[in-house]
């Protein structure tokens, strides 16, 4: 990583920690309650029977199985062209990341959508910040930040990608009225600043190691 790559980096993270918190400051506010529902609604306006199936699949793709299991996919997968350090920061990532974010939600306790939203889902904690959009952005940007290492021809196809398929996943957690749009941004906001860390530990490691050969 660059110096200028770096400094870009630091401050987007400390662009959406200041986000997060005040959003965490805001959404008891009855004008942040209607600026949440001036975005909600037409997002829930598109429902229908195809759609409907389509963002319930995006959002199983942002569930803690599915991040879960994608992590020990590649921590298991010996013909993968990671290696250990790629697979233990990835680790650590996956698990703060989780950990981090139940916490947030004990701390803050914003209740789910209420009936006025159609919930299509059943979700009983707590729900900011979105479980879904941060674990997707710290999942899936980390594996995106490994695959360009590994493949640097296909970098701007993963990015995109992993890109796109984030966004799919806060939009369908909107959708279906799991979440406020605020929980949403939240989750991103509060992804960031890991996904950065885990980058930087991870740089930081490689380039130790290379030190000891």
């Amino acid at each position: 990583m660059s110096r200028s790559v770096f400094y870009l980096w630091f401050t987007l993270s400390i662009a959406a920690l200041l986000c997060f918190g005040d959003i965490g400051v805001d959404w008891g506010d009855d004008g942040w309650a209607e600026l949440e529902r001036s975005v909600s609604d037409p997002i829930r306006a598109w429902r229908g029977p195809i759609l409907n199936r389509v963002m319930r699949a995006l959002t199983f793709l942002g569930s803690f199985w599915c991040l879960a299991g994608l992590v020990l996919t590649v921590l298991l997968w010996r013909g993968s062209r990671f290696g250990m350090r790629d697979k233990s920061v990835f680790l650590f990532l996956g698990v703060s990341e989780g950990l981090l974010n139940g916490f947030l939600k004990a701390w803050y306790g914003r209740p789910r959508p209420g009936e006025d939203y159609a919930p299509m889902v059943e979700e009983k904690y707590f729900s900011f910040p979105s479980g879904h959009s941060m674990g997707s952005l710290c999942v899936y940007g980390f594996l995106a930040y490994l695959l360009c290492r590994r493949y640097p021809r296909w970098r701007w196809p993963v990015r995109i990608g992993a890109l796109l398929l984030v966004g799919s996943v806060g939009l369908s957690r909107i959708y279906l009225a799991a979440h406020y749009p605020g929980d949403v941004v939240g989750g991103f906001a509060a992804g960031v600043p890991c996904l950065f860390l885990a980058v930087v530990a991870h740089q930081g490691l490689t380039l130790a190691g290379k030190a000891q050969d």
